[in-house]
């Protein structure tokens, strides 16, 4: 199989490219997201689409370009519409006349034979053993890179020479994508933390600090929320991600759908029970939990980053506003689209970083 796989991050690039080269598979990574990519799939996606699904069908349109013959595609279910982006693009797709198999991996609803046949396949006749031992170096990419992307928004404001975290980290995960075990990740991952931590100007320690929570394509493709982590830290903010691919794959693994699809529940959606105590699907309850989170472990603000028409952080950001009231906490809500401008975004990330600089003096004054 010639396999493309959306872009996300370098989450993609380089820990579910490893997996599936390890596999044997022919990995065709469709180029980085651009306004080709975005033009391409809001031409050929339905109007009233979120922007994930169309940047998503951009790629896939991309990598069937460049010769790919299977698209990989995660799932899902619930009031959430990301269920339904599979089979949306394989459609669309089809009625382009693009020849292809769309394979969509998914926690089972009552057909496990429907998702063991796939599993089956993306195997490629190597036996579990090396399934395991493949998963296992992708997973140590996965959380090498989450840790490394989360030091940098530490780093990033406290910089000596404005954009070298990104030299650093660039150069680390250009070794990661090379590596071969687990161990190798591992080292690459330390000597990537010390080279951040010898670029930091110590003497910087009171800064604004930001939570970042809402949809998860948004808040970790780069493209999509125009590199925001990157704008907020060279404004002087120190960013803490409220979305991590981490928890997301747990999640699938702890195989809930076994369990009458019972989920236990964990901080975040203790913390936002008293303003939504039940799932609506995405990651609305967690924005909300994360919040109220963020605002007990006093932090100083919230930004919420948002797809147009997404109903899950829609519903998310009006209990937002609510929990914002009662805590006295900021909370500033970007919503994004095809016409998002990338200026207009950066004067209200400016206002609202003001904001929060004005309210921690008054703060520290009386």
């Amino acid at each position: 199989m010639k396999v493309t796989i959306p872009n996300l991050g370098n989450i993609t690039l380089i820990a579910a490219k490893s997996l599936f080269v390890n596999l044997g598979h022919e990995v065709i990574m469709p180029p980085p997201n651009s306004k080709r990519t975005l033009d391409l799939g809001v031409r050929y996606a339905p109007e009233y689409c979120c922007l994930p699904l169309k940047i998503v069908l951009g790629n896939f349109i991309e990598g069937l370009e460049k010769g790919a013959d299977t698209l990989l595609m995660v799932g899902g279910w619930g009031p959430c519409r990301f269920g339904y982006y599979a089979e949306t693009q394989k459609r669309i797709l089809k009625s382009l006349g693009y020849k292809f198999e769309m394979i969509s991996l998914e926690v089972p609803r009552g057909n496990l034979l429907h998702q063991l046949h796939y599993v089956h396949r993306l195997m490629n006749k190597n036996s579990f053993s090396t399934l395991i031992k493949s998963f296992r170096l992708a997973w140590a990419q996965v959380v090498a890179i989450e840790d490394l992307e989360q030091e940098a928004l530490r780093t990033r404001p406290r910089e000596k020479i404005k954009g070298e975290t990104t030299k650093i980290l660039q150069a680390g995960f250009s070794l990661m994508e090379r590596a071969q075990s687990v161990e190798e990740v591992e080292k690459i991952k330390q000597k990537t933390l010390k080279n951040l931590e010898r670029i930091k100007d110590q003497g910087k320690e009171d800064l604004i600090k930001i939570k970042l929570v809402g949809e998860f394509y948004v808040a970790l493709e780069p493209f999509v929320n125009h590199n925001i982590e990157e704008k907020l830290g060279y404004l002087g903010v120190e960013v803490e991600r409220g979305v991590s691919v981490q928890p997301w794959v747990t999640s699938a693994l702890n195989l809930n759908f076994l369990k009458g699809g019972q989920k236990k529940e964990g901080p975040v959606e203790k913390a936002a029970r008293p303003y939504l105590p039940h799932s609506v699907g995405g990651e609305g309850q967690p924005t909300v939990g994360n919040v109220v989170l963020a605002s007990e472990r006093g932090l100083d603000g919230a930004i919420q980053v948002i797809p147009f028409t997404c109903m899950p952080e829609i519903v998310a950001e009006t209990v937002v506003k609510k929990v914002s009231e009662d805590l006295d906490f900021p909370v500033l809500t970007l919503i994004y689209d095809e016409q998002t401008g990338e200026e207009g975004l950066v004067t209200r990330l400016e206002a609202f970083v003001d904001l929060l600089k004005s309210k921690k003096l008054n703060r520290c004054l009386t």
